[in-house]
């Protein structure tokens, strides 16, 4: 392009048109032209403008970077327009980024150049002002308009959370409801009952139970259910730990207060300030800090380790314990006082052999959470299993339950069929090890040889005598006298 055709170009910018041909000469003598092939880049977003550009052919794409990810074309320019004009305002850096569409030429003028022949002339400068007004609005659509569209996004994506937080918050309600206590006999029914009662108000809860019995559970039902549902729920197992290990889970501590302390830290009474604290194995306690949780429970005022100063906690205190109590409290392994202190709405758990009409309902329950967790189908039981289920006294409860569905599903895969053969001996034939007399362990031993030899020969008695090295009919008289049912 010849310095004529330099000129003639310049004429049609609007802002320029009013100079004087000598001005727009000089502007011709300080710029060069540029040839950009389409997708190459003119101006890059960030980096300082000290350049205007006229563009001579072609079209060019301005676009924004919203994000690391995102960009947004918010303009386009075309043959006798201009880029990089937002430069002039002020010494900032590039707000936008330019990107050739096509094949283009551009004449690169300096800045300072630009502004010394433009500023000079009063309606060349009236017309800068107002081409760079219309830029600007034109900019302020463009930015409206992008956050315009990340306010639907916002919008439509909070929806999706409060959806999403809904769907959880009833699953959790679900999971952590009286509901999750599961059973449908007069048993389960009346530990539902009570603990909605003990839910209704602010008193120490006692939970009595084997383990397995579903004292947890119980627990963030009560605290699920409670005025504190929005407070923390935070267990402890008194079993876990050393007297000062508990004392400092419990109460906190103070730097220096013993060895390993480097600093300072809250205990889990101040954790669940405002909520309930679940004390399970609570007969496990040691007297010293028995001593520090009656103080709290009485005051609900406690010491953090190697500290004088009192704080102060509003907690719920619910505690467990499979122990006799009663005789836990004549031994002096609890201090009476606490007992008298945390006994005051007392909730007895039934073991699962005596709530064996729950069996079924349970085995049900145990298979779908052992599938969920897999992301598998669940376990499907024959009738003939669940009477060998319900025949056996479940020494280890709801516990021992689940830990025989796991094993079911890790030995016969998902969706597999239970029959009697598929469960464990121990479910089969019972434990001969909890026999407490000779009498009961020999008739346990019995029982289960017969069980496996009349299995392994198929029900026939005849197969099954010759190989227990009887005759028939003791082995008839046997299974008679021992109650040995096939199957």
């Amino acid at each position: 392009m010849n310095r004529l055709s330099r000129l003639d170009q310049m004429r049609r910018v609007s802002a320029l048109r009013r100079l004087p041909l000598g001005d727009l000469d000089r502007l011709v003598s300080r710029s060069r032209l540029l040839r950009l092939r389409a997708g190459e880049r003119l101006i890059e977003q960030g980096l300082r403008g000290e350049e205007v550009f006229l563009i001579v052919e072609g079209r060019v794409a301005i676009h924004r970077k919203l994000s690391a990810r995102e960009e947004r074309v918010i303009a386009t320019r075309g043959e006798g327009d201009w880029v990089g004009e937002m430069a002039l305002l002020e010494d900032l850096r590039r707000s936008a980024s330019v990107t050739a569409e096509s094949d283009i030429q551009v004449l690169c003028i300096p800045k300072d150049a630009f502004l010394e022949v433009v500023t000079g002339n009063s309606a060349a400068a009236v017309d800068l002002l107002r081409t760079m007004s219309a830029r600007l609005r034109e900019s302020d659509a463009a930015q409206i308009e992008i956050l315009q569209q990340k306010n639907e996004r916002l919008v439509r994506s909070n929806r999706r959370l409060s959806r999403e937080y809904r769907r959880l918050r009833g699953e959790l309600d679900e999971r952590f409801s009286f509901e999750s206590f599961i059973g449908s006999g007069r048993s389960a029914e009346r530990v539902r009952r009570a603990g909605r009662r003990a839910a209704e108000s602010e008193l120490p809860v006692l939970l009595l139970g084997e383990t397995g019995t579903g004292k947890e559970i119980l627990a963030r039902a009560i605290h699920g259910a409670s005025e504190r549902r929005d407070g923390a729920f935070v267990p402890v197992n008194c079993a876990l730990f050393t007297e000062a290990l508990l004392e400092s889970e419990l109460f906190g501590h103070s730097r220096g207060a013993f060895t390993g302390a480097a600093g300072e830290k809250p205990g889990l009474v101040e954790a669940a300030h405002g909520g309930t604290l679940f004390l399970d194995e609570l007969a496990d306690m040691s007297l010293p800090v028995q001593a520090a949780l009656l103080r709290f429970l009485e005051y609900h005022e406690f010491r953090r380790l190697g500290e004088t100063e009192l704080r102060r906690a509003d907690v719920r205190v619910i505690a467990a314990t499979h122990a006799d109590l009663d005789e836990a409290v004549r031994s002096g392994r609890i201090r009476r006082d606490l007992y008298y202190r945390l006994d005051v709405f007392r909730i007895a758990l039934p073991p699962l052999r005596e709530r064996l009409e729950d069996i079924p309902v349970l085995v049900a329950h145990c298979a779908r959470r052992t599938a969920e967790r897999l992301s598998c189908p669940p376990l499907e039981f024959e009738p003939a299993a669940i009477e060998v289920l319900s025949a056996h006294d479940f020494p280890g409860n709801v516990r021992e339950l689940q830990n025989e569905v796991d094993r079911l599903m890790a030995v016969l895969g998902p969706g597999a069929r239970v029959g009697p053969r598929s469960l464990s001996e121990k479910i089969r034939y019972g434990d001969p090890a909890r026999a407490e007399k000779y009498g009961e362990a020999l008739r346990a031993f019995k029982v289960h040889l017969l069980r496996e030899t009349l299995e392994a020969c198929e029900g026939n008695r005849a197969r099954a005598a010759e190989r227990l090295g009887v005759h028939r009919s003791n082995l008839v008289r046997m299974v008679r006298d021992l109650g040995v049912e096939q199957r």
